[in-house]
């Protein structure tokens, strides 16, 4: 008995000192957790992706647009199909118009109102646009299309709203539904555990839960999804300490932003702002009773209600919703009926989101490199406007692989061909659509801005412009170059002997004529009289910044280019000699709307107006009489344009880039093993190119001349000997007014029969 005695007051020391250990435990671990809270809910701030934008479509009377071509673009941005206009995002067609409620966007420029738009079409092009219950409308830009993001590693996406921003109906939904005790508890609510638990029982399964609105954010923000007794101590702890710290509007705007509404591929859907873009693609703020309370019902299971999967679940949960609105006293029964007796208006999954067009993004990538490190970009929620015009990217897409293929040879020993394709807008450098590979959204080596490869006779205009542009008065589109084979000593003591496609001379021959029909004789004729700096000295003032060897091989192309950066020089040449920076990046703003960066455009003038038209012209003749002649028939209807041919040694690169008034393409076509591909220029690049052009309507080229051009006639015959001028079938080509063409050659310098058969006896005479 006296051992019992003594073995009670140990036992009770003991119960004493772990009851006050465990409540010493027990409070340290109540402040660890409010200090944990209080830092992390004041600085809490979320991961949010960029979003890049294509180039927005613009209404105008005139546009190149047709209406199956608007139509598709409303589709891909979210609008709906109406038999009546109610409110913005929807469309309805009237025969060959449309009836769009545009939804307005803040551009980086500025904000385009939401109005209604009639737009009406003849043919392929917009004939008039006008404001329903208005008059005209000069320009109207739709709203861009999200094609892709660079996530966070996290995987989730939202839009961040403050609360003010917030339909207050939504607001009502969520607390009635989610926890109608919201305002009246301090972050658990012992009445709805109670009740909920009551709930359950009766039913014999769950059909409550008894969390919070609080305790359903800290799950989200803070704690793993296993279902232990500890974890659910810490919530309701650290949703207490949530509770008396922050304010109920602090708290309830985190959880509007925070809760997860469901999955697009691998991006998670955070937030009810993001959940409308997603679900109805449309604003928040634009959304009905009805669809707010199909929103507001979803947290409680984001794949069971998902109104695309489950349609009649998610209508259920909406009316159950609206229901707890009635009862709440938020709404009244007769909003309740209406609203339970809408059509589910889900809109279909945005067919444009997906691979995000890969060889475009990584040249987005690249100019943004320069401001942007990646964390930024994939963290700060930047929204970043590019120049990629999804009409033209699409067409690009599905007509390349069938338009290599069609020129593929039967007997190819390399495999199928690869192709790359740059096509800019010709008046300002915007590169408009882009394939690093014959295969749509191919995401790996991107031969449009990575493939280095001899560029051929596509370096030909610089010397020709080198020559025009040389202000000694020696050189015209008249100028005799001499077409003969020859034999170059190197400074090493070799030599080098070029020679024309299939062994064809031509002895004197113009120098628009040369060009034409890429004669490399004639050419090399031409760049040795120059000197090889006034060609590399062109290549650089048309936009070429990588290496160049100062070999006499340089002049028919021995330098290596992608064909991004070809696409530079030619958009130089279609600007009349005007430089601009190829760009994929017009602008960058935060995600709150404020810019941050304008990607302006730098223009340099580097040649003469007169200059380039003249070299223009000769550049249109490789159409109707060189070495792109064959491509009169598919493109009848958009000649004149401008371009050139390109092959390489032993068949092994085919190129072609020309230019219209509105568009600059370059197309390569080869193996990336290197290998022959048993194509020139012309019977594969070429082809390729005018399939995709014609299909793309480019306009042709119109260039205005100078004033300073005058126009002469130029004897047929490129022959040195005034006797041998020949004036019946003249030619009439430009010349700077202060260049005129050589007496041989000029049919304008006498004209009479008299004095030519005079020339031609004194020739004769001894």
């Amino acid at each position: 008995m006296s051992r019992l005695n003594t073995k009670l007051p140990s036992l009770r020391r003991l119960t004493v000192w772990t009851l006050l250990i465990a409540t010493v435990v027990f409070v340290l671990w109540c402040v660890w957790i409010d200090r944990q809270i209080r830092e992390s809910f004041s600085s809490l701030q979320w991961a949010l992706p960029a979003r890049i934008y294509a180039r927005p479509m613009e209404l105008y009377p005139g546009a190149g647009h047709a209406l199956a071509e608007v139509q598709t673009t409303l589709q891909q941005l979210g609008y709906r199909e109406v038999a009546q206009l109610n409110r913005p995002g929807e469309f309805r067609r009237l025969g060959q118009s449309l009836q769009i409620q545009t939804r307005g966007f803040d551009f980086w420029d500025g904000p385009e109102p939401p109005q209604t738009l009639a737009v009406f079409f003849t043919g392929e092009r917009i004939s008039s646009l006008e404001r329903i219950g208005g008059g005209a409308v000069p320009l109207a830009r739709l709203e861009p299309v999200e094609v892709t993001q660079f996530n966070p590693d996290t995987g989730e996406d939202r839009l961040p709203l403050a609360l003010g921003d917030v339909p207050p109906a939504l607001v009502q939904a969520v607390i009635a539904v989610e926890d109608s005790r919201f305002y009246e508890h301090h972050g658990v609510d012992p009445k709805g555990i109670a009740r909920a638990m009551l709930a359950n029982i009766r039913a014999g399964g769950i059909v409550q839960g008894g969390s919070t609105l609080t305790q359903q954010l800290v799950k989200n923000l803070y704690l793993h999804r296993d279902q232990t007794f500890r974890r659910k101590i810490e919530e309701a702890l650290m949703a207490v300490a949530l509770d008396l710290r922050f304010s109920k509007e602090q708290i309830l705007e985190a959880y509007l932003n925070e809760v997860y509404l469901g999955q697009d591929g691998n991006r998670a859907i955070h937030g009810f702002a993001l959940g409308a873009q997603h679900y109805f693609s449309r604003p928040l703020t634009q959304l009905s009773l009805d669809e707010l309370a199909l929103l507001a019902g979803m947290p409680r299971g984001p794949s069971l209600y998902n109104p695309r999967r489950n349609p009649e679940r998610a209508v259920s949960r909406r009316n159950t919703v609206l229901a707890r609105m009635v009862d709440a006293g938020y709404i009244t029964d007769e909003q309740r009926t209406q609203a339970s007796r809408a059509e589910l208006a889900v809109t279909p999954r945005p067919a444009y989101r997906g691979n995000g067009y890969p060889a475009f993004m990584e040249l987005v990538q690249q100019n943004l490199a320069r401001d942007y490190d990646s964390a930024a970009l994939r963290t700060e929620g930047l929204r970043i406007f590019t120049t990629l015009d999804l009409a033209m990217q699409t067409t690009l897409e599905a007509r390349l692989d069938k338009a290599v293929a069609a020129v593929q040879p039967a007997d190819g020993d390399n495999g199928p061909l690869e192709a790359a394709v740059v096509i800019t807008d010709a008046t300002n450098g915007d590169v408009r659509a882009l394939a690093g590979g014959r295969r749509a959204g191919y995401t790996g080596f991107n031969r449009a801005l990575n493939a280095r490869r001899q560029i051929g006779s596509l370096v030909k205009p610089a010397t020709y412009l080198a020559a025009l542009e040389s202000g000694a008065g020696d050189y015209s589109l008249a100028t005799v170059l001499s077409d003969a084979k020859r034999e170059i000593e190197l400074d090493n003591g070799t030599y080098w002997s070029p020679s024309n496609y299939e062994n064809r001379y031509y002895g004197d021959v113009y120098l628009f004529d040369a060009l034409e029909r890429s004669l490399n004789q004639a050419t090399v004729d031409l760049g040795l009289k120059l000197g090889l700096p006034a060609t590399i000295d062109m290549l650089r003032r048309l936009g070429y910044n990588g290496d160049v060897a100062a070999y006499p091989s340089l002049l028919l192309g021995a330098v290596d280019m992608t064909p991004i950066e070809v696409a530079q020089m030619y958009q130089t040449l279609a600007s009349g000699g005007f430089r601009t920076p190829l760009r994929a990046v017009e602008a960058v703003m935060t995600g709150d709307g404020q810019r941050l960066q304008r990607y302006g455009l730098a223009i340099e003038q580097v040649a003469s107006q007169r200059s380039m038209f003249l070299l223009e012209h000769a550049l249109q003749g490789v159409f109707s009489r060189g070495t792109a002649r064959t491509a009169q028939g598919t493109m009848q209807a958009n000649l004149p344009l401008a371009g050139k041919t390109g092959t390489t040694n032993d068949l092994r690169d085919s190129w072609f880039a020309g230019y219209g008034d509105d568009l600059v393409a370059v197309v390569w076509l080869g193996h990336d093993n290197n290998g022959a591909t048993g194509l020139t220029g012309a019977t594969g690049a070429l082809k390729v190119w005018s399939d995709i052009m014609s299909a793309l309507r480019i306009e042709p080229r119109t260039t205005a001349p100078p004033p300073d051009i005058e126009w002469r006639q130029v004897s047929q015959n490129a022959v040195r000997d005034p006797a041998y001028r020949q004036c019946q079938d003249s030619i009439l080509l430009p010349f700077a007014d202060s260049r005129p063409p050589d007496r041989a050659v000029d049919c304008e310098d006498d004209g009479s029969l008299f004095n030519r058969v005079l020339d031609r006896f004194r020739v004769f005479s001894p």
